[in-house]
């Protein structure tokens, strides 16, 4: 008896491993192919073209090097993943309350499991957040986060590793605090690291007015986190405004900022238009 129990502990190992590995490389793939097209768009072959949207105009040099926001970034995927792992391990004891049968709790209701989690993250991203931000807690760790202080897409995940840690909890608490089907755990993975990267991507690229829009303004466009990265002490929502708004750590030249950034972007296109005419003007009349 106690050699089976010895072998099926030994194939649990396995199967968790090998659960873990499969984890770390979708982890990797969604990280990869979320921030690379992202990062070559508008760092890279286009970044002349969306100049103007750029939301610090300079590019800042005592920003962290990109390829250490990647390596910082690898780490916390890594962390991300052991975290995963165990979650299978508790959920495999019967300990989570994941489950895999669409038909225990219906679509709606899977549906409805992605915008709660969305909300409850966001909430709970705000107070860890401000809790990060604790003179006795900066210094030490989310320190790490802000020597991006002018981030590219890699940044989203350059954490310090005990903040990586503080961050992966939450999928603790959403694997324990309601049913959840895998499907809206990845549904949710996707949309937030998308998110995340938008929101680390130093160009603007919502539209015109987003932030004075009756609904929209409650949604954090680029320009809110990045002006946190800048700034530090302010914009800490992550997904939306409100809680920014309600405890008034929004920055007050926040709508100032994103205006002027349109502002530029229409000055840009006008200038473009203008040269466009110009030269279409002059080959006509070389053609006569």
């Amino acid at each position: 008896m106690e050699l089976l129990n010895k072998l099926l502990t030994m194939l649990q190992f396995e199967e968790i491993m090998d659960y873990g590995v499969w984890d770390l490389v979708i982890n990797l793939i969604i990280f990869g192919v979320l921030t690379v097209p992202f990062f070559l768009i508008f760092w890279v072959y286009f970044k002349d073209k969306f100049q103007a949207r750029r939301i610090q105009p300079k590019r800042n040099r005592f920003s962290l090097s990109i390829r250490q926001e990647i390596k910082n970034s690898m780490v916390s995927l890594f962390i991300f993943t052991v975290i995963d792992a165990l979650i299978y391990l508790a959920q495999l004891k019967g300990y989570t309350k994941l489950y895999t049968n669409v038909d225990q709790y219906g679509w709606p209701y899977l549906v409805f499991s992605v915008l709660i989690i969305i909300f409850l993250h966001d909430a709970l991203f705000y107070f860890l957040h401000r809790f990060m931000h604790h003179p006795k807690i900066y210094n030490y760790v989310h320190k790490v986060h802000h020597q991006s202080t002018d981030p590219s897409p890699f940044a989203a995940f350059s954490f310090h590793p005990l903040e990586a840690l503080c961050e992966a909890s939450i999928y603790v608490i959403f694997a324990f605090l309601l049913p959840v089907h895998m499907a809206a755990l990845w549904a949710w993975q996707i949309i937030q690291v998308t998110l995340n990267v938008i929101a680390h991507l130093g160009y603007e690229i919502y539209p015109e007015n987003f932030n004075r829009h009756w609904l929209f303004k409650f949604k954090t466009p680029s320009t809110h986190h990045n002006m946190h990265h800048a700034k530090v002490h302010g914009n800490y929502g992550l997904y939306f405004t409100w809680l920014d708004k309600l405890f008034k750590t929004e920055f007050k030249d926040y709508n100032q900022t994103y205006d002027a950034i349109h502002e530029r972007v229409k000055e840009s296109e006008s200038v473009s238009q203008t040269y466009t005419r110009v030269r279409t003007e002059q080959e006509a009349s070389y053609v006569k």
